[in-house]
């Protein structure tokens, strides 16, 4: 429940800009239709509005949580960030961070803002919610340093795992255009995921999983996080090798 529902109004208008809508090229968009289609997630608040429930155990938010407008959302509806009667509790710093959702693809191509795809929601959910900080003239470190908390403990057990992704450069990895020539720079079809990419990395890491123990050693192998790392040793372990026999 919001305490000081006029007092959080009045700082939510100060700090985050009321009605802002984010950064011109990685503007804020409207997700609530998005988040009001996941009905196993549908709960109601404390007032009695139907909402959605972000984790287990979490906050019941209204369907407009995170859209159109760079706010301090979770201020205004995580109850990690209610306040006591007294005004003594602390709040974790990220309460009081503007944020929004926005379009990934409009923020890749127009701006340079960073935007991060919504953990409350798994891959296989169909659910791609990307949300941005910098786009609302803030920051997402306080965000980050309490998410795993919030989300990924419950999602992972606990399991942390790392990934690397390597940038874009030929021969490395690469993308064709439409008359299957080779991208010299990332252009249209670098966003475009029906676009497969192509390269060294792709090459080597599938033929690194054809000759490998990986497939054989499977079955002994239960941890998601052992696999990467056994598959990051074999990697690193034939990738000098792999190079003085490689042919473009």
């Amino acid at each position: 429940t919001n305490r000081f529902p006029e007092a959080r109004k009045s700082a939510m208008m100060s700090v985050s800009g009321y009605g802002y809508g984010g950064n011109h090229g990685c503007p804020c968009t409207n997700t609530t239709l998005t988040l009001a289609s996941v009905s196993e997630r549908h709960c109601k608040s404390p007032a009695g509005d139907v909402g959605i429930r972000l984790t287990i155990g979490g906050s019941c938010v209204p369907f407009s949580y995170g859209s159109s407008h760079c706010l301090q959302h979770d201020l205004l509806h995580d109850q990690n960030c209610n306040v006591d009667a007294a005004g003594e509790r602390v709040i974790p710093a990220y309460c009081v961070r503007p944020w929004c959702y926005v379009d990934l693809d409009t923020c890749k191509r127009e701006s340079d803002e960073r935007a991060y795809r919504s953990s409350y929601f798994a891959f296989e959910s169909g659910i791609d919610l990307f949300y941005s900080y910098s786009a609302c003239n803030s920051t997402a470190e306080d965000w980050f340093a309490t998410e795993e908390d919030i989300v990924h403990s419950r999602a992972l057990g606990g399991i942390s795992i790392d990934a690397n992704v390597p940038t874009y450069i030929f021969p490395m990895m690469y993308k064709r255009d439409s008359n299957n020539e080779i991208l010299s720079s990332p252009g249209s079809e670098y966003y475009d995921d029906t676009i497969p990419y192509e390269g060294v990395y792709l090459h080597y890491v599938k033929r690194i999983i054809e000759v490998s123990m990986f497939v054989s050693l499977r079955g002994y192998i239960f941890s998601i996080c052992y696999r990467v790392l056994f598959l990051f040793v074999v990697i690193q372990w034939g990738y000098t090798k792999y190079l003085s026999h490689a042919s473009f």
